[in-house]
């Protein structure tokens, strides 16, 4: 029983949601009106934070680990990330990760509402 119970635990603890499945989430919501505007909220505010974050990220960064990604956001019901994974996971978007899941987010239309933040750091 003490076993089943810890591999459970283990199971729980990496089950993330694939970044694929999170991306075709972000994608259908930002579809319907509701979205747009969410999506619009999101990214005019993301740039307050996630400039600094990007900017202390890369000076300790080779050059080649500079890669652009895609950071999605399970926003939940009272605006905190949920959950975050990251498509592809870089070198830069593990150094940013904490911004990500720290950040204050605008309250979704929906409770575990998926958005898409794109990083292009070049």
């Amino acid at each position: 029983m003490m076993i089943a119970a810890m591999l459970l635990n283990v199971w729980m603890a990496s089950s993330a949601t694939p970044v694929e499945v999170a991306r075709a989430e972000a994608e259908q919501n930002v579809k319907s009106p509701a979205g747009r505007r969410y999506e619009g909220v999101v990214i005019g505010q993301v740039d307050d934070w996630l400039r600094p974050a990007i900017r202390r990220c890369v000076k300790d960064l080779p050059k080649e680990e500079i890669v652009s990604f895609d950071g999605l956001v399970r926003v939940a019901e009272e605006g905190k990330a949920a959950e975050v994974v990251f498509g592809p996971e870089t070198a830069l978007a593990r150094c940013v990760s904490p911004d990500f899941r720290d950040a204050s987010y605008p309250r979704p239309p929906k409770p575990d509402w998926w958005i898409k933040i794109e990083v292009r750091p070049k």
